[in-house]
């Protein structure tokens, strides 16, 4: 076995009695491991970072993620989803604009089975030329379909204006021209750009000993390559106002806007999500009530805040029939930038983000997805505890104030007939 660690940090917490390691192997993989008392699970997320950023031709992370289980050179297909699938567990692969992750599932008696197919996954993947056909195909015929949902081609044509120039400029799908020319050598290439130490964190929660999952995972980890796969962010701010009109048949108007929103980083963040779920969260947001229950637009309205490395956004949508979507759109921005927000409103939003993520949590494979989510993202897996008590801290005066960036401008995309 090569060496193992050269620093760990235990953390003994009062969290149901669970223990939770940090231990930060000689390569630069990070494993987070978090020791629970159950019924006999296992489940963890590898999170590799780069997602799409640096691809020659769009759409190859995308491709190379869906293949990393399909075969390696030791393990079939079938032999690998077996292996995870006999324990009554599962096994999965996909990518993301800021990274790609591998989770699992299994039981304690199919650990050390499943890390030898992992450890095959990650240093010898086949990409076969046949999977990678079919794979194509799909991942065409995908980009294709999406453009007949009013939704999806609205936020394909918002990506290309309001991040223009950048990586999020084209979802992780990639370009139709790039990915009929996308070929094996180009997912091994990316694969090795990729799979450097420093860009790697393990989360692993489960019915096993920490120090048992501490060695068996730091042996399967160690043999990774050392390195980092850097790239630069690339901040964009939002201060105009752009509204694009997209024309095909349909009967039905699609309004998507996007709202500068504020960095992953400080105080502020916090206060911003809070104001989301104000906004679009729910039959009780502003959006909600304003324009379906007030003004009868349209049945589905909502916003979004995903969390990305640069260029925040947020993102308003509704969807209503043609003659009214130039009084949704001039209302759908009044309400993002105008809607009064009241203590009782604070207090709604607090309730519906903190219930939804201690409810998405009851689950080790969640857990897992947290602790490597936080941590590849920059904010320290520290947070999955710390998300409730930063959400609760949020004052009605924290809202109002992050709510002022939302009046620099937008930038909307109207789908119409």
């Amino acid at each position: 076995m090569k060496t193992i660690f050269i620093i760990f940090l235990l953390f003994s917490l009062t969290y149901g009695g669970q223990s939770l390691k940090e231990v930060v192997l000689q390569n630069g993989v990070k494993l987070i491991l978090k020791e629970t008392k159950g019924r006999g699970i296992v489940s963890g997320y590898i999170f590799v970072k780069g997602g799409t950023h640096g691809e020659g031709k769009r759409g190859t992370t995308n491709l190379m993620a869906n293949l990393l289980t399909k075969g390696t050179r030791t393990y079939s297909s079938y032999e690998i989803a077996s292996t995870f699938e006999d324990w009554g567990g599962f096994i999965s692969s996909s990518s993301a604009d800021d990274y790609i992750e591998i989770s699992f599932s299994t039981r304690p008696q199919g650990l050390d089975r499943a890390l030898k197919v992992i450890k095959s996954i990650l240093l010898e993947p086949s990409f076969r030329e046949e999977d990678l056909q079919v794979e194509k195909r799909k991942v065409l015929s995908s980009i294709r379909s999406r453009r007949e949902d009013g939704f999806e081609l609205a936020m394909e044509r918002l990506r290309l204006l309001t991040y223009k120039g950048t990586t999020y400029e084209v979802s992780p799908l990639g370009r139709e021209e790039d990915v009929e020319k996308i070929s094996r050598e180009d997912l091994l290439k990316r694969w090795e750009e990729l799979l450097k130490g420093k860009n790697v964190v393990v989360a692993v929660v489960g019915d096993v000993e920490v120090s048992e999952m501490e060695k068996k995972f730091s042996e399967t980890f160690s043999y990774l390559p050392s390195g980092e796969f850097s790239f630069s962010t690339q901040e964009l701010s939002i201060d105009n106002k752009v509204i694009q009109r997209v024309q095909r048949e349909g009967s039905q108007a699609t309004v998507l806007c996007a709202f500068q929103g504020v960095s992953p980083k400080g105080k502020e963040f916090f206060a911003f999500r809070v104001l989301n779920s104000i906004l679009g969260d729910g039959m009780t947001s502003k959006l909600f009530d304003e324009l379906r229950e007030k003004r009868g637009y349209a049945y589905a309205t909502y916003s979004m805040y995903p969390i990305r490395l640069y260029s925040p956004r947020l993102f308003a949508y509704i969807g209503t029939s043609p003659e009214k979507k130039e009084s949704a759109i001039e209302d759908l921005i009044r309400v993002v930038q105008e809607a009064s927000i009241t203590q009782e409103d604070i207090a709604l939003a607090k309730r519906k983000i903190i219930g939804g993520y201690l409810l998405d949590r009851q689950t080790r494979a969640r857990q897992a997805f947290y602790l490597g989510f936080w941590e590849i993202m920059g904010f320290g897996y520290s947070m999955e505890q710390d998300y409730v008590k930063l959400i609760e801290e949020v004052s009605l005066e924290d809202v109002l104030k992050v709510r002022e960036i939302l009046r620099n401008g937008y930038h909307c995309v109207v789908v119409e007939p």
